[in-house]
């Protein structure tokens, strides 16, 4: 598949969205991160943008938070739980 500008992949985008999950749930980076077996510099890394999520860490954290593969990557919430959802727009809108 070609990627587009519509459809590339953005660290940016997808370390945004892990921030407002982590704040969702109301934990600093190293507690999230650890929670899901993530070291607190990997994590950060990912959080920051400097390095893109990969797809075992993004699978520990959706095991962890109950989140998806769509939203971390895609920003599609249709598969969340809905308290999370309304959680995140919260935090988005502030």
């Amino acid at each position: 598949m070609e990627i587009t500008r519509r459809n590339a992949l953005r660290a940016e985008d997808v370390a945004e969205r892990l921030t407002l999950i982590r704040k969702a749930y109301g934990l600093g980076q190293q507690d999230f991160g650890e929670r899901a077996g993530l070291s607190q510099p990997q994590y950060n890394q990912f959080e920051t943008a400097r390095r893109l999520l990969t797809l075992p860490a993004a699978l520990r954290l959706c095991d962890e938070y109950n989140v998806t593969l769509d939203y971390l990557y895609r920003g599609e919430p249709s598969n969340l739980p809905r308290d999370l959802w309304l959680q995140i727009r919260s935090l988005s809108k502030s």
